[in-house]
């Protein structure tokens, strides 16, 4: 008898020690899923809305979407980045710097929204969008060489 009552507390110590990564698994898919979505609304409404009109519609929709979306910065930037390489066309560096502005939390600090261009090796001109927070570029691949142009603080509102 007192064999089987060890093995049920096993059982349950099992139990309780799996809930949390099964709880974070599914914290991070749901993620995954709504960072997607977003950056899928974001590419559509850049193709057919003016930026400022995009950051404004995404600005009213920070509030509700950090109740969707409640992880740290590092994570949804991380989300953001991997899901922008897996829509390839669907999303590019504007779209995600609209949805990092939207999901990344104001309480680590105000969120800066620049776009930069820069003359390429081969003579092109380039532009690219990043968001940066606490001095550190979160979202948007390598700034090196760009010029900011124009840079904002704070949300789209």
């Amino acid at each position: 008898m007192k064999e089987e009552g060890s093995t049920s507390a096993n059982h349950n110590q099992m139990t309780a020690a799996r809930e949390p990564f099964t709880a974070v698994i599914v914290r991070r898919w749901w993620l995954l899923a709504a960072v997607t979505a977003a950056q899928l609304c974001a590419a559509a409404a850049l193709r057919v809305l003016p930026l400022a009109r995009v950051r404004s519609i995404a600005g009213r929709w920070r509030r509700p979407s950090r109740w969707f979306v409640r992880d740290s910065s590092e994570r949804v930037a991380w989300a953001i980045d991997a899901t922008g390489r897996r829509l390839g066309s669907f999303s590019s560096c504007l779209a995600r710097a609209v949805i990092a502005e939207m999901l990344l939390d104001p309480l680590n600090g105000p969120v800066i929204f620049s776009l930069g261009v820069r003359h390429a090796a081969d003579g092109r001109f380039q532009a690219h969008a990043w968001i940066a927070q606490a001095d550190r570029v979160l979202v948007g691949a390598s700034t090196e060489d760009f010029v900011p142009i124009v840079t904002w603080t704070g949300g789209g509102e």
